[in-house]
C-alpha cells in the first residue's frame, strides 16, 4: 500500500516539475495539491515525509502572481475526516493562509462562507479550527465603500454575524464572538444596502442591543445601527418596521438621557426632527405612548 502511494506522490511530483511558468503551475495546483495534502493523513511514515518534501517544493516554487485553490482548501479544512490528522490540519492551513492573502477584498469576505456552512453541526475541535481561521482573517479586510454597496458582501457580512452569534453560545468562545461581532458592526453601519435588508438588520440591531451574550460595546454599534436604519432606508421599509424603530429610538433616548442625546446629535450633525421624520404619519403612532410603554 506504502508503495501505491509512494508512486503516486512520485507522478505527482513529476506534472509540477514540467510546469514550466506560473500559468501551468497553477493548474497543476488545482488538479494535484489537495491529493498531497490527503497524504499526510497516511499511516505510513515514509509516504507522509514524501508529502512534505513534495509541499516545500510547492512553497519555495509559489510566486504572490500564483493564485492557489481555495475552494479545495476550504473543502479540506472543512473534513472532519482529514482535520484530525495535525500535519494536514496544519499544512492545509498554511496554504489556505497564502491562497487568502492572494484573494481580491470583495473575495476575502465572500470566500469566507464556506468555512462557516453549517458550522453549528461541526464537532466542537473542527469549530475551534475554523472560527481561529475567520477570526485570524477577517482583520486583514479592507473593504472600501463600493464594496459595501455589493449584495454579495453585505449578505456575507450578515453571514458571518450570524456564525459569530451561534458560536457566541460557547463560552470559551464568547469574548472573541463578540469582538467579530464588533468588527462586522463597524462595516454595517456604513453601508446603505445594509440598512434596507429586511429582517437581518433588525435582528443584528437587536443581537446587540439586547442579547445575554452581548457587551457595553455592542450595545453601542446596535444604537448606531439603528440610527443609521432610520436615516438610510427606503421609505417602504421604515413604513414596514417604523413601529419597532421608534419604540427603540426611544428607549435609547431613555437611556442616554436627553442631554446626552441633544450631544450626539449635534456631534453627527442630525437634525432630531428629520431622525424622526420617516414615523410622521404612519396610522396609530403616538410617540407619548410609545414612551409609556417603556416604562
Amino acid at each position: 500500500m506504502a508503495n501505491n502511494e509512494i508512486q503516486l506522490l512520485e507522478n505527482i511530483e513529476i506534472q509540477f516539475v514540467f510546469a514550466e511558468n506560473e500559468v501551468q503551475f497553477e493548474e497543476k495546483l488545482k488538479i494535484f495539491l489537495s491529493h498531497v495534502l490527503k497524504e499526510l493523513a497516511s499511516p505510513h511514515e515514509i509516504v507522509r515525509k514524501r508529502a512534505i518534501e513534495i509541499l516545500n517544493h510547492i512553497k519555495k516554487r509559489m510566486t504572490k502572481a500564483v493564485k492557489l485553490p481555495w475552494d479545495l482548501l476550504a473543502e479540506l479544512v472543512c473534513s472532519e475526516n482529514f482535520m484530525r490528522f495535525t500535519l494536514v490540519k496544519n499544512f492545509t492551513i498554511m496554504f489556505l493562509k497564502m491562497a487568502y492573502d492572494r484573494l481580491t477584498e470583495k473575495e476575502k469576505i465572500t470566500n469566507l462562507l464556506p468555512l462557516i456552512k453549517n458550522i453549528e453541526l461541526k464537532s466542537h475541535n473542527l469549530k475551534k479550527i475554523l472560527f481561529q481561521i475567520i477570526l485570524e482573517f477577517f482583520p486583514k479586510l479592507s473593504l472600501k465603500f463600493t464594496d459595501l454597496e455589493t449584495k454579495e458582501v453585505v449578505d456575507s457580512l450578515y453571514s458571518l454575524y450570524e456564525c459569530s452569534r451561534l458560536l457566541s453560545c460557547e463560552k470559551e468562545s464568547l469574548c472573541q464572538s463578540q469582538s467579530l461581532k464588533f468588527e462586522i458592526m463597524c462595516y454595517l453601519c456604513k453601508s446603505k444596502l445594509a440598512a434596507n435588508i429586511f429582517p437581518f438588520m433588525l435582528h443584528v440591531s437587536f443581537d446587540c442591543l439586547y442579547s445575554p451574550k452581548t457587551n457595553v460595546n455592542l450595545q453601542k454599534k446596535g444604537e448606531d445601527f439603528i440610527q443609521w436604519i432610520t436615516r438610510k432606508a427606503d421609505d417602504s421599509i421604515l413604513e414596514l418596521i417604523g413601529n419597532v424603530l421608534l419604540f427603540d429610538l426611544l428607549k435609547i433616548i431613555k437611556k442616554t438621557k436627553i442631554e446626552k442625546f441633544n450631544n450626539l446629535m449635534k456631534e453627527q450633525e442630525i437634525n432630531p426632527t428629520l431622525l424622526f421624520k420617516p414615523f410622521y404619519g404612519l396610522p396609530n403612532l403616538s410617540i407619548d405612548n410609545s414612551e409609556e410603554s417603556i416604562d
